[in-house]
């Protein structure tokens, strides 16, 4: 009862925040920091990834909590004596789909969870603002709910033009000054800025080196998604929904997870027009678009339709982990399809080869199996679109051949031919790959 009672209180007051926040668009908070009391950060401290990476201390998530109490008394007080220091972050490298890497950021655990904090503090007052048109690392909002409105918008806001965008090394490139700029706008409590603006000038230590962070916001950070998501709000979503949705003649659609983003628009010049202003407008706040990866495209109902009277094809563009193209549908029209991106399809099968490998003599056959139907059942819930049941099969098939292979290499003996392993799996099956999304899931709600 003591540890649910001040959660209870605690939630009230984030309650009471996000009341403030969404009857006054313009109200600034003065006081916030109090929060960060000894059974909130408990909490924070629960709620992080138990098997996280350890930061430049190598501290653990079980090394912490073995004196828990203590530490997040010592926190506290620390906190409220304006002592605590952000520590440097520890930079690794991750491959990803095209073969280049990206940097991760790995803060310590202490840094983690006063961040956990401040985040849910944070969240509680930019949920009121933050637009409908937003969908990556908010409460309540997924990836597929950004799939659904960007079909919606084509087959049925008429959206004829896209500007397929990527930002270049987003994260790398946020101003410090205008993001404490823009938060100014809604928080002036002195030391949620100075513990935010201590995280951004956290060096980032590599290889024995220490690099100081004059620009960008480190991947890996708790509070990063939220920081990003909040200079993106000010930078691009209030500016297309409010400034230049207005002076267009047509409509426009935005639908953005965290940097990754698309705007269409139902009339040519209206497209050409915001392809004209955007770069300028990231410009603005240090921001720049790829070259390579940004276009403006004509897509649609009515492009394919005109396309395939001339027997010309449309152009594909890629969002969210899957390739997005028109086809025919059933009924001789046109339809949106979807099908895993060819680069994440092989680079999840890479990295799930080398992980049962990994394992194959760490934790017991049941224990595997229990690892790998986990690891499928979310790649089909995501992957499981209407029209990618073709590469969920080839991928599903894929998986059980690599299965075979690595049971065979847990000892130095062939421990069972194929018959024998088929025989295997009707006791041990794998999941099935399955279609969770038809093409009708957009108006199920009767949209």
């Amino acid at each position: 009862m003591q540890d649910t009672e001040p959660g209870k209180a605690l939630s009230t007051k984030l309650n009471r925040l996000s009341e403030i926040a969404a009857r006054d668009s313009k109200v600034k908070f003065t006081s916030l920091a109090h929060l960060l009391t000894e059974e909130f950060l408990k909490g924070c401290y629960r709620e992080l990834n138990h098997q996280a990476a350890a930061g430049i201390d190598q501290v653990s998530y079980a090394t912490y909590g073995e004196d828990l109490e203590e530490n997040i008394t010592d926190l506290v007080k620390r906190l409220r004596e304006k002592r605590y220091k952000a520590n440097d972050i520890r930079r690794v490298w991750i491959p990803k789909p095209d073969g280049r890497q990206r940097p991760l950021g790995i803060p310590i655990l202490e840094d983690r969870i006063v961040q956990r904090g401040v985040a849910k503090i944070l969240s509680a007052i930019y949920e009121q603002d933050f637009l409908d048109v937003s969908y990556g690392f908010r409460e309540g909002k997924s990836g597929h709910d950004a799939l659904k409105t960007l079909e919606l918008s084509i087959m049925k806001g008429g959206a004829n033009y896209l500007l397929d965008v990527d930002i270049k090394g987003y994260f790398d490139h946020v101003d410090h000054k205008w993001l404490m700029r823009m938060m100014k706008e809604r928080i002036v409590d002195r030391t949620i800025l100075r513990l935010i603006g201590k995280w951004l000038k956290a060096g980032v230590m590599e290889e024995g080196e220490r690099i100081r962070n004059e620009v960008g916001v480190p991947q890996g950070g708790v509070i990063s998604p939220l920081l990003a998501n909040i200079y993106l709000h000010y930078v691009l979503d209030l500016w297309i929904m409010r400034k230049v949705k207005r002076e267009l003649a047509g409509s426009i659609y935005l639908i953005r997870y965290a940097d990754d983003f698309v705007i269409g628009c139902t009339g040519r010049e209206d497209a050409q027009k915001v392809w004209g202003m955007l770069p300028d407008r990231l410009k603005q706040f240090g921001l720049e678009l790829s070259p390579e990866k940004s276009r403006l495209m004509e897509f649609g109902r009515k492009a394919y339709l005109e396309g395939k009277e001339k027997g010309s094809r449309l152009s594909t563009f890629d969002f969210l982990g899957f390739t997005h193209y028109m086809t025919r549908s059933r009924k001789g029209g046109a339809r949106l399809g979807r099908k895993t991106i060819g680069k994440r399809y092989r680079s999840t099968l890479i990295a799930m080869n080398d992980k049962l490998r990994k394992l194959r003599n760490l934790l017991s056959f049941r224990e595997l199996h229990v690892h790998l139907c986990r690891v499928l059942k979310g790649y089909y819930n995501y992957y499981g679109f209407a029209g990618n049941a073709a590469t969920l099969n080839k991928f599903a098939y894929a998986v059980k051949r690599m299965w075979f292979k690595w049971l065979n290499r847990r000892s130095q003996r062939k421990s069972f031919n194929w018959e024998e392993f088929k025989e295997r799996l009707k006791r041990f099956p794998l999941p099935k790959p399955r279609i969770v999304k038809g093409y009708s899931w957009i108006y199920a709600a009767g949209v």
